[in-house]
């Protein structure tokens, strides 16, 4: 009996598409009996209360956290099919290459664990698969959304998005901040503070080198006011097609408080503007989704 997967499909994700047909032709080609969705659709998540074997995801990173929320705790596995422009986690998980080659390698019996992020402190309690941070990303997010987005392939829109980080980061203000790692306090006034459960984020940042989804800690990188250089040359190197953010030491813990004195902050790629100081409760959900192994 073929096995039944539902199909979540964001055909305006990115530069490197598939349209539905390509989609689901090789969907079939392995053996799957698929239900399509579109997720630009309105009510697209109802379809999802009776998912299925197997969700497949082909999209972006926004994409997969829109409709992660309703997959965490069901032991459904996500077989994704990355279409964004940074595709953060689909790089941490080893995932890449073309959807049909993807679908193709697929081994149902191969899973992967994937713990994620719980935040309280924002209205209600949320969640992030990649990162909640304070500073320098925040102020990229909110200023590539009013730019918009004029780049012709995925690389030139990572390049312009370096280049603009860079560009932030010559002339942001440090703020006072005070975080809390299982009981560690530390201090003073950073430019950057980022709380990464996998190791990329922001325009595929490679922050946190050894972040490891499976397990139940947090890699925290926080960047002083004295280390603005270190980030600077580490972004022109990455304009260059160069360099790993080693230089930076990561701390490691299962639960953090944050309180930072400025009024901007993101979970993943939403940036909010809020009361200052802004004080999260980050946490782990262990195992929260799991994903299809290449």
């Amino acid at each position: 009996m073929a096995l039944h997967v539902t199909v979540l499909h964001n055909g305006g994700a990115g530069f490197e598409q598939i349209s539905r047909e390509e989609l689901l032709e090789a969907l079939q080609t392995k053996g799957f009996k698929t239900t399509y969705i579109d997720i630009q659709e309105e009510g697209f998540s109802l379809k999802l209360e009776i998912p299925g074997e197997l969700v497949v995801i082909a999209g972006g990173d926004g994409t997969l956290r829109r409709i992660s929320k309703y997959l965490i705790g069901k032991s459904i596995p996500i077989g994704l099919l990355p279409m964004g422009t940074a595709n953060n986690i689909a790089t941490n998980l080893g995932i890449s290459g073309m959807p049909a080659s993807i679908i193709a390698a697929w081994d149902l019996s191969k899973r992967k664990p994937f713990s994620i992020g719980v935040v309280k402190g924002i209205k209600e309690e949320s969640f992030f698969l990649e990162s909640v941070g304070f500073g320098l990303f925040p102020r990229l997010i909110r200023q590539r959304i009013d730019k918009g987005n004029d780049a012709i392939t995925r690389g030139e829109e990572l390049d312009n998005a370096l280049r603009h980080q860079l560009e932030i980061l010559k002339e942001y203000n440090a703020h006072y901040c005070v975080i809390d790692l299982d009981g560690q306090r530390v201090s003073g006034r950073f430019i950057l503070v980022e709380v990464m459960n996998i190791q990329y984020s922001g325009p595929n940042l490679n922050m946190a080198p050894h972040a490891n989804p499976e397990d139940t800690y947090l890699d925290i990188v926080m960047v002083r006011e004295d280390e603005r250089e270190i980030v600077g040359t580490y972004l022109e190197d990455r304009i260059k097609s160069r360099g790993t953010l080693k230089q930076l030491p990561v701390r490691r813990a299962q639960h953090v408080k944050v309180e930072w004195y400025g009024i901007h902050c993101h979970i993943d790629d939403e940036a909010y503007e809020l009361p200052s100081p802004i004080k999260l409760e980050i946490n782990v959900l262990q195992n929260g989704l799991e994903f299809l192994a290449v």
